[in-house]
């Protein structure tokens, strides 16, 4: 079907092609006939001269103007051929569509257009497809375990014990499904933009222990020995989005280390960038795991009971690209994990 299209789009475009180059061999040689009447009977009156005779040219001078006007126009409408061609493939679905911008000659900015305009279809369409392979899959969990203990509170024979119990995981699976949803669409958001919104410049510094007293009940509650070396420091970005680093970096920190741990947070500053650090004491992770934990929805198997939503340290990540930024992991089973971010001084670009 794709081929069809393109060859009913090709017929009229070569009609429309040849109407050019009989247009303008008519207009030509019309032009070469009147200069000649002009110069030779208004300019100079030229008593031998027979209009009749410049028929003769209306031939060699046709030919001549039909092949050049038709190869100047088949040239310059060969790159709109390949555009119908690039935009029919589109419109069937095919998003990988890319035109090739070294043979793109005077156009080269119109092809370059309409290959970053299928790159974000496309990346519209991986999005899709992983909320149908991923995102639906973690919602279907919650909402089966809060119909089946929905389910169970319906029984008859249910202790008051029982019932609680049910009702505080009916809580706890709804908070998950809403924090999965927030996040989920937070991370879709920023899939989406290119650049860092509002940045501004504020206290880096104060933002992360502002963080650190959201967190502290967690903090307090594992009896974590928690320090912070945290020197002045003005950054030029958006303090929302960088609340959500802080936010996830530490409260990983807190939710891996075990009872009676240490959490140690730094943040440096050189004449070119901020650096933050954050290491704990806690479990730790093997290669496999620390090349991963990037990943959307990744979740290491080896610590059910420590599982979350999978998308923190993606969207962590995606803050820090969006920043020009980078995030380095250092981390050995048994002896904690160092998340270090580096974030470039000045305007994000």
């Amino acid at each position: 079907m794709k081929e069809k299209k393109t060859v009913r789009a090709e017929r009229p475009l070569r009609r429309w092609l040849i109407l050019q180059s009989v247009a303008i061999v008519i207009i030509s040689v019309m032009a070469f006939l009147l200069v000649e009447f002009f110069i030779n009977r208004v300019m100079t009156y030229n008593p031998y001269y027979d209009p009749i005779n410049g028929l003769g040219m209306i031939g060699p001078m046709g030919i001549l103007m039909w092949f050049l006007s038709y190869n100047i126009i088949k040239k310059g409408n060969k790159y709109l051929q390949e555009l119908m061609q690039g935009i029919s493939k589109v419109a069937g679905g095919d998003f990988s569509t890319r035109l090739d911008e070294r043979t793109a000659g005077p156009v080269r900015d119109l092809y370059k257009n309409f290959n970053k305009m299928t790159s974000e279809l496309e990346g519209v369409q991986t999005l899709r497809d992983d909320f149908i392979n991923h995102f639906s899959h973690e919602f279907k969990t919650p909402i089966m375990s809060i119909h089946g203990f929905a389910s169970l509170l319906m029984e008859e024979n249910v202790t008051e014990d029982e019932e609680s119990n049910y009702l505080g995981i009916i809580a706890a699976e709804s908070q998950r499904l809403a924090n999965l949803s927030e996040s989920a669409l937070l991370l879709a958001k920023l899939e989406s933009q290119q650049l860092i919104p509002e940045p501004e410049e504020y206290p880096l510094d104060e933002q992360i222990k502002e963080c650190v007293i959201m967190l502290l009940p967690r903090i307090e509650k594992k009896y974590i020995d928690l320090s912070a070396d945290l020197k002045p420091a003005m950054y030029n970005g958006n303090a929302d989005l960088m609340k959500h680093v802080w936010l996830n970096l530490i409260g990983n920190a807190v939710k891996f280390t075990e009872k009676n741990g240490k959490i140690d947070i730094e943040l440096t500053e050189s004449p070119s960038e901020i650096t933050v650090s954050i290491s704990d004491s806690g479990i730790g992770m093997n290669e496999e795991v620390r090349l991963r934990i990037f990943e959307k929805y990744y979740q290491d198997e080896g610590n059910d009971q420590l599982q979350g939503l999978g998308l923190g340290l993606a969207i962590v990540k995606k803050i820090v690209d969006l920043c020009s930024g980078r995030v380095e992991v250092t981390s050995e089973p048994g002896e904690g994990s160092c998340f270090a971010v580096f974030l470039p001084k000045g305007r994000p670009e």
